[in-house]
Parts: C-alpha cells; sequence; structure tokens
C-alpha cells in the first residue's frame, strides 16, 4: 500500500467515527469502496459471516474488489444441531464430523448468491467451541494440543490446512491466519467485535489482532483496516422480531460502547433480498434457530472501526466463560 492510500484509510476511518443514528446515512468508507478493496472476512463458525457482513460482502465485489472468507472452524462441535440434522439422540464423533462438512458445503452455497465463488472460501478446520481453550491453556505449539470432545480429533482436517504439521494449538492458528492475510493481502479487515458474547467470538477477535500484529513485525507495507460486526450479546437478538426487513439494526441497549462510535452501513433492496437468500441456505441453521438468523436481515449492518497502529493485546481475556450460542 502506498504513502497516499495509508492516509485515504485512516482520513476514511477518521470519519467514521461518527453517529450511526440515520439509517440513510451512508458512511464516508462506502464511497471508498473500489476495485482496489481486498476485504478479509474472518468468520468464526458458517454464517457468521452473512450475519454480520453479507452486505458488505456483495458491495465490495459490485465494485469490483476482491472478497475472501475464512472460517476459523467448521461449526461441528453443535450437538443439538448435530441431533437434529442427522436425527440422532446421542452423536458420535463420525456424526460431528461429518456435520462439520454439512456445514462447509452449507456456507458455500450460502456465499455463492453473494457473489462469492467457492475458490475464495476457506476452512481451517480449527475446534468448533474450542477457540478459547487455544488462546487461554493451548496457545504454545509444545506438543501438547486441544483435543476436541466433539470430533476427538487434535488437528484440522488434511483438506482443510495450509501449512505443514498444524495442530489444534493457538500457535498454529495464528500461523494459519498470518499465512492467509500475507497471500491475500488485504485492505480490509472485518471480524467479530471483542464484546461478542460468544467464547469463539472472541477469541476469534484476539486471533486476527495478534495474527494482524504478528505479521506487521515484518511486513510494514501491509496495514489492512479492521472492522469489526457483533452477533452475540445476551437477549439481543430476540428483540428484533421474526424477520423483520423494515427496522434499523442498532446496538443492544445495554451494550458498554456508545453507537456513535460505529458505522451504519446501508443496504439497499437488492443488497437485503440476496442476504436473506444467502441465510436461507444455511438448512441445519434453520432447523435450529430461524429467528434469530433471519432477525440479521435489516437495512443496515453496523461496523466499528478500529485504528490502524492498535495496541498491543494480552492473548488471553476472561471470555471462555460466556454464552456458547
Amino acid at each position: 500500500m502506498t504513502q497516499k492510500n495509508v492516509w485515504t484509510v485512516l482520513l476514511t476511518l477518521m470519519c467514521l467515527l461518527v453517529p450511526a443514528a440515520r439509517a440513510d446515512q451512508q458512511p464516508p468508507l462506502a464511497t471508498q469502496l473500489s476495485s482496489a478493496t481486498r476485504l478479509l472476512v474472518v468468520s468464526p463458525h458458517p454464517d457468521d459471516e452473512t450475519l454480520g457482513a453479507g452486505g458488505l460482502i456483495q458491495r465490495v465485489l459490485h465494485a469490483g474488489g476482491a472478497v475472501k472468507v475464512v472460517f476459523m472452524t467448521s461449526g461441528d462441535g453443535f450437538p443439538a444441531g448435530v441431533a437434529l440434522a442427522r436425527h440422532l439422540q446421542h452423536p458420535q464423533a463420525q456424526d460431528y464430523r461429518e456435520y462439520g462438512l454439512l456445514r462447509q458445503k452449507e456456507a458455500k452455497q450460502a456465499l455463492a448468491p453473494l457473489g462469492l465463488p467457492s475458490k475464495d472460501v476457506l476452512f481451517l478446520g480449527f475446534p468448533d467451541s474450542g477457540l478459547c481453550p487455544l488462546q487461554m491453556t493451548y496457545l504454545i505449539d509444545n506438543g501438547r494440543n486441544y483435543l476436541s470432545p466433539f470430533t476427538l480429533e487434535d488437528r484440522p482436517p488434511t483438506a482443510d490446512v495450509m501449512l505443514p504439521s498444524i495442530e489444534y494449538n493457538g500457535e498454529d492458528l495464528t500461523k494459519e491466519l498470518t499465512w492467509v492475510l500475507s497471500h491475500f493481502r488485504p485492505t480490509l479487515v472485518a471480524t467479530v467485535h471483542p464484546m461478542d458474547r460468544h467464547p469463539d467470538h472472541c477469541a476469534t477477535y484476539r486471533f486476527v489482532r495478534a495474527a494482524l500484529q504478528a505479521l506487521q513485525k515484518y511486513d510494514v507495507a501491509l496495514r489492512p483496516s479492521l472492522l469489526t460486526f457483533l452477533v452475540h450479546f445476551g437477549n439481543w437478538w430476540p428483540m428484533f422480531g421474526m424477520d423483520s426487513t423494515g427496522p434499523q439494526l442498532h446496538l443492544p441497549q445495554h451494550f458498554p460502547e456508545s453507537e456513535a462510535t460505529w458505522w451504519s452501513f446501508s443496504l439497499s433492496a437488492e443488497e437485503i433480498q440476496t442476504k436473506r437468500q444467502a441465510l436461507l441456505q444455511y438448512h441445519s441453521q434453520m432447523l435450529v434457530m430461524p429467528q434469530y438468523l433471519l432477525s440479521f436481515i435489516r437495512t443496515n449492518e453496523l461496523f466499528a472501526a478500529e485504528p490502524q497502529g492498535m495496541q498491543e493485546v494480552s492473548p488471553q481475556m476472561p471470555c471462555c466463560s460466556r454464552e456458547s450460542r
């Protein structure tokens, strides 16, 4: 990125820190999306990417930019989902593994209506419901790896790894993310917010930050802007109502940050309809939580912008006791 482009992004981020009170107020960054935009969306599970950034993905692709979506897990550690999708009362390890493959297939089918081909979808294959342990207990690659209680695996499936000898520990996960960043070279990264109440979500944010910091130590030219979106926060989602396509999305009432620091990204009627079509491809999740998924079909999406030159963060944080879904 040239010095001129760096200053353009900085000025854009400064403009983003304005109240998000009006759904029809188009943020300055929307006018900066172009064929030069390279958006990397890092999603904890299949469906989070569309819930939080399905409209943004469409807008970047429509502008001629490039998009890649990376899934930290394949969502295979979801007992209620496996039981419904596979009609089993007591799923076994192989059932969880096959459920992960099903969710990967659904993710590709969901991203296709948004305009993203399968070649731009990556699955890292790390343990669903296990990202916080990787961050808290299994952070170092020292031969002691996390074992998924669902799939009974201690490493990603062979088809999902990009680097050799990758296992379930935080160091290897950071290496994989750093590799993706260095090869795709995004100008914009979108992932979940650190105050998201799902432990896999807040851990995802920390791993993305760690990978960005690791990369910037030896690749000073790569300085992508970071946007975050919120998916889980207590009983926030039931307040939306079923499939409310009219109202604007707002932060939870008791969220600790002011909405004035967030960017309200208005969606067109076509983008809203396409986002709905994408979410409906997640058939296994529609069996479990249709109201939750459809409640994100709104006239806007909300993003928080983080400035460049972010401070170092501790690899540990007290998020592992939060809600799981």
